[in-house]
């Protein structure tokens, strides 16, 4: 009987995410073994990812690798990976913002950033992007807090708010917030003409409106995903944006590509969440959204994407812009309705000379530590 070497992992909640947090030197350097090693540990590919770690759900079916700084005023280094569950396929071409959130919260724990009594900033180099981001986590008596009274939908209880400042992340992806020029361009899919917007902060996001796609914009995940002349439309948009912005021999590559990100907009309306049946009404946000990547409809919006969706909001012209509720300002917070209820983006963009700054791209989320012990793989060839 024969038994592979054991690796350290930790079981961490961040935001709507959930992710295996492993180090850096005790997992393959070279990519093609990182993701026969992660497909491994996490039993894909298999829709109960029955064999390994994984949660059967692309909101659990996630890793982080923390590593040493390798940029100057940074703690952190992070690569996020989206493991495959039904496809033996693992995704590094995006960011993972829920889980940024716990990247905070996993350096102070591990003592790689000294804890600072009030709040302690982690400056995180995501490796994927090669942006820089900040966790603001509360600290008291020199401990990391993750109890708290900070509420966010999608996620049962309470915990301690972590503020996530994704102001430096425009241009992760493509280089550019507005990849294509025009914060409006029209497409013709199926034989019809489509308006979507194409905003690149934190991860790359076409946007376009519900009606356009013959939708309400109150569908459920699987309302959407058992939709298929409604997901094959959904991919024909995004394939077209990829190819457009230069990535498309990544999309032609993959089963299930991640990016780019779809997310499907309309202006206010109530609905019931699809988890708890909980109503939201209109007048409980400014836009309704749908988020479709990575071949499934998100349960709740990605914490990059909520970020993306708020600087959409600032930039007039934007499908977002154009359906955004009466009640939303020119500045502040913009309240986004999700499958699981509402989430808040702090946004502001400066436009001058027909260049557009992101001044402010702030979100907040709860995390904490689930366990943490050691996974044995099938396999002892990495």
């Amino acid at each position: 009987m024969s038994m592979s070497t054991p690796v350290d992992f930790v079981l961490m909640r961040g935001g709507t995410s959930k992710g295996i947090f492993l180090r850096e030197n005790d997992v393959p350097q070279d990519r093609d073994t990182l993701v026969r090693f992660l497909l491994d540990m996490f039993g894909s590919p298999d829709a109960r990812q029955i064999d390994g770690l994984g949660g059967a759900d692309k909101l659990t079916s996630k890793a982080a690798i923390i590593g040493s700084p390798v940029r100057p005023n940074t703690d952190v280094t992070y690569l996020f990976a989206q493991v495959g569950i039904h496809a033996a396929e693992v995704d590094f071409n995006l960011n993972c913002g829920n889980l940024t959130a716990a990247v905070g919260l996993y350096a102070i724990q591990q003592g790689i950033v000294k804890a600072q009594e009030g709040k302690t900033r982690v400056s995180i180099h995501n490796l994927n992007t090669d942006k820089v981001l900040y966790a603001d986590v509360p600290v008291v008596n020199g401990v990391a807090q993750e109890q708290g009274d900070f509420v966010i939908d999608g996620v049962p209880g309470s915990g301690a708010p972590i503020a996530l400042d994704f102001r430096h992340a425009a241009g992760a992806i493509t280089g550019k917030l507005l990849p294509l020029g025009d914060p409006t361009i029209c497409l013709t899919i199926e034989s019809r003409d489509i308006e979507v917007s194409v905003v690149d902060c934190a991860n790359l996001v076409v946007f376009v409106a519900a009606d356009a796609l013959g939708m309400t914009g109150t569908e459920t995940p699987m309302q959407i995903d058992e939709n298929q002349s409604l997901v094959l439309r959904i991919n024909a948009i995004r394939r077209e944006i990829a190819h457009r912005v230069g990535l498309g021999e990544y999309w032609d590559s993959r089963s299930a590509p991640s990016t780019p990100m779809c997310v499907i907009v309309q202006r206010p309306d109530s609905y019931r969440t699809y988890n708890t049946g909980q109503t939201i009404l209109n007048s409980d946000m400014d836009l309704l959204c749908r988020q479709y990547s990575t071949a499934a409809t998100s349960k709740a919006l990605a914490a990059t994407v909520t970020s993306c969706i708020g600087a959409a909001c600032r930039i007039p012209g934007t499908v977002a812009f154009r359906h955004l509720g009466p009640a939303v300002g020119r500045s502040g917070t913009v309240r986004i309705g999700h499958p699981s209820g509402v989430i808040c983006v702090d946004a502001q963009v400066c436009i001058e000379d027909n260049a557009t700054e992101i001044q402010t791209a702030t979100i907040w989320r709860t995390a904490r530590r689930l366990a943490q012990g050691r996974v044995f793989l099938k396999s002892g060839a990495y």
